[in-house]
């Protein structure tokens, strides 16, 4: 019998052995005190209306800039947000986009608290319209600014940062008409931002900053490789902050429009030796020692690392079909598109299919069952998607431009979606509308609506 069992016993230590070797050359992480909490409980007013929207982006006003609804988001905070009865405005992560404010005189990989703060002062000098409105909002009475914390915006995180947008909006240190949170839940709504449901933007602590300052791939990638093409003078540069998730990059570098053009052709291969060389510099990190009571909810995390696999595999196969043709020249360049193309809009669905599924095990677990609506942006896809037992996921989409089709440029029409949550009762009901000006009513989503079982 213990002769049977030692092949059992030696797989154990083998395991153990690696990982540790592992943590060895894993960057550590420690936990600083430039942490934000959780909004739940009595945080949460109950039946107070809310609007919700995500993903703004906004910039330092330069050439890597990506939003420019200025007017039209200064417009709806004073005719939604400020009229009516009392509302909470929920801003719902990635605001703004600290990944790509670039002030003079701070090095890129400056993420000291200093650099935190001339980066939201750029931002916010910036846009000022849209920060005027949030002033006025806030000087109302009852009225609420709640901000979400995403992953391209992260170093709201840091103390110095959050005094400074809150001095900027007229406000005292302490004052709670504006907030900071990681998660939102309570009064029947479980929100969060959505970057945790990305590998590629999945912090191993999302609770704050910690040293060294954590800098996962889709940074990086965005840092190394974004920031550097879109300073290029082609038409197409633009478009590559639309691509989404940041995983399918790659595709969207081979599928690109004119690829027969040989400038474009060194703009693609110069492109994907950029991104080798950010993936080779993105360190691994360890996970903090955190109490298991503080540990975040397990995420079928292992959905998400076979589709990235997948991903390399379909791109091996997709290679081997461009040979076994025997194409060559223009016909071998026109295949890659296709491919490529195809494998582009695969990867899209296999991403929103991973946050979908990720909320959805959420929604049924014992400790959120009790919530009706499931909220998240970082897609910056809008979406409505029925859970069953009177549970709702819905996605607020992007205020930026989302490019639906690489090759032809097509956008997405309906640009300014948000949510707005009421209460017929105890329960809340959540609409998500489109933003069109003072003059119309806001109109109902007409995007994509599923089921899932």
């Amino acid at each position: 019998m213990a002769l049977r069992a030692l092949p059992a016993l030696a797989a154990r230590l083998g395991r153990s052995w690696r990982t540790r070797l592992e943590q060895s050359w894993r960057t550590r992480l420690c936990p600083t005190d430039n942490t934000t909490p959780t909004i739940q409980g009595d945080d949460v007013r109950p039946g107070i209306r809310r609007l919700i929207v995500s993903d703004l982006h906004l910039g330092a006003g330069d050439r890597l800039e990506e939003f420019t609804a200025d007017a039209e988001m200064a417009a709806f905070v004073r005719s939604s947000a400020c009229a009516g009865d009392p509302t909470e405005l929920i801003l719902g992560g990635d605001t703004f986009e600290f990944l790509q404010s670039l002030p003079e005189g701070i090095a890129d990989d400056d993420w000291s608290p200093e650099a935190a703060v001339l980066r939201l002062d750029l931002i916010l000098r910036a846009h000022a319209p849209v920060i005027d409105a949030l002033r006025e909002f806030v000087a109302l009475p009852d009225r609420q600014l709640t901000v979400i914390i995403g992953n391209h915006d992260f170093e709201l995180h840091y103390q110095a940062a959050k005094r400074h947008l809150r001095a900027t909006l007229g406000l005292e240190e302490g004052d709670e008409r504006l907030r900071f949170g990681v998660c939102y839940e309570g009064d029947g709504i479980y929100f969060v931002h959505g970057n945790q449901f990305d590998t590629w933007n999945r912090f191993i602590y999302f609770d704050g900053i910690c040293e060294p300052f954590e800098v996962v791939r889709g940074t990086r990638m965005v840092k190394d490789v974004i920031n550097q093409l879109k300073a290029e003078p082609l038409p197409i540069a633009p478009l590559m902050d639309n691509v989404k998730p940041i995983s399918a990059f790659v595709w969207y570098l081979l599928s690109l429009p004119r690829l027969r053009n040989p400038a474009v052709r060194s703009f693609v291969v110069r492109g994907l030796l950029m991104v080798a060389r950010s993936m080779a510099r993105t360190r691994r990190y360890a996970r903090p020692a955190i109490p298991a009571t503080q540990r975040a909810p397990r995420i079928p995390w292992r959905q998400l690392r076979r589709r990235g696999a997948r991903g390399l595999a379909q791109l091996r196969s997709a290679a081997k079909r461009v040979v076994r043709s025997g194409a060559e020249g223009e016909d071998a360049v026109a295949q890659i598109e296709r491919e490529a193309s195809q494998q582009l809009q695969r990867e899209i669905r296999a991403f929103r299919g991973d946050v979908l599924r990720a909320v959805a095990k959420i929604a049924c677990s014992p400790e959120h069952s009790h919530n009706r609506l499931f909220v998240c942006g970082h897609t910056h896809l809008a979406q409505v998607v029925k859970l069953g037992a009177g549970q709702t996921y819905i996605n607020t989409g992007t205020w930026t431009d989302v490019v639906l089709d690489v090759a032809s440029g097509q956008r997405q029409e309906e640009r300014f979606p948000f949510l707005e949550v009421t209460y017929a009762g105890h329960a809340p009901q959540g609409r998500l509308l489109v933003w069109r000006s003072e003059a119309e009513d806001p109109a109902p989503w007409a995007g994509e609506h599923a089921a899932i079982s």
